[in-house]
């Protein structure tokens, strides 16, 4: 046995009313999701530019240092030094 909060209308034009209204309430609630989806899109999009663009900046090398460093070292930048354990640490 079905219960309803009301008893369904027997009257067939409150019920084409309320179906034509629940169809528009349907068509609305979708086209306002669109407009959400859309919105959250271009936010998303927008701020994974401004991403990419910031990490192709932080990646870039000016061209005076990329030089410098295919240079070998010269031969006086290199220390020798002597040295001595003092203590060992045991695990």
């Amino acid at each position: 046995m079905k219960y309803y909060i009301s008893s369904p209308s027997i009257n067939p034009l409150s019920r084409l009313l309320a179906a034509v209204g629940a169809m528009l309430v349907l068509a609305a609630s979708f086209f306002f999701g669109l407009i959400v989806l859309g919105i959250l899109l271009v936010i998303f999009v927008f701020f994974a530019v401004a991403i990419w663009c910031r990490s192709r900046w932080l990646g870039r090398r000016p061209a005076d240092a990329s030089v410098s460093r295919t240079r070998p070292p010269d031969d006086d930048s290199v220390i020798e030094a002597e040295y001595t354990v003092v203590s060992k640490s045991r695990d």
